[in-house]
């Protein structure tokens, strides 16, 4: 039986959600709030989240860090560009109120085919977030050069400094990532998004 968390400070609403939900053989498990779900520890199953405030946000950095469960979220009319803005943060579905049993199972079955791949991706994400936070700030700096200019020449031309200095940092940068190739530098960049992490990298 599919175990199912709905998150939603609505109790009247939380009750209705389960009631449904039981009526396709799934066992809901209600929370008031994510700090109440936090507390909880979900092995498997699907999350089913009230989109209020910034609930996606920080429900996305949970499930990052603690688990792979899918999350469908839900809000009364939802325009277009909030169901973007939830698809880009990791949600994997957006459905509007009122929730029928049958959709959330649809979205599941459909999640379900293609959760071993996220799951993949999430690891490589998280792997490559890790090596580049090996990183110095000017390495990190380097590698995301090299996305954009390619060669040491035109690398050290955009940051003001000599090439001989460049090569010195991309040697380096090779040996924290371990790699033994600018592509497979690069893809460690494209994968851990290294531009968004470029704030955070350590200073030496």
């Amino acid at each position: 039986m599919l175990k199912i968390f709905v998150i939603d400070a609505d109790a009247a609403r939380r009750t209705q959600i389960g009631r449904v939900l039981t009526e396709q053989d799934a066992h809901a498990e209600p929370f008031e709030s994510l700090e109440e779900f936090a507390q909880y520890t979900a092995a498997d199953g699907l999350i089913l989240a009230h989109d209020r405030d910034d609930v996606i946000d920080r429900l996305m950095t949970h499930v990052e860090r603690t688990s792979c469960l899918p999350v469908i979220v839900y809000s009364e009319a939802p325009n277009r560009v909030t169901i973007v803005r939830a698809m880009q943060a990791g949600v994997a579905s957006y459905l509007a109120l009122p929730l029928a049993a049958e959709d959330v199972m649809a979205e599941y079955r459909q999640i379900a085919a293609e959760l071993p791949a996220r799951i993949e991706k999430r690891r490589r994400v998280a792997e490559a977030r890790a090596q580049l936070e090996r990183l110095s700030r000017r390495e990190h700096e380097i590698l995301v050069c090299m996305l954009d200019h390619g060669t040491s020449k035109a690398i050290a031309r955009h940051l003001g400094i000599s090439p001989r200095t460049v090569e010195a940092h991309r040697a380096n940068l090779m040996t924290r990532l371990d790699v033994a190739s600018t592509n497979e530098a690069i893809r460690i960049a494209v994968e851990g998004d290294a531009m968004s992490m470029i704030g955070s990298a350590k200073t030496e």
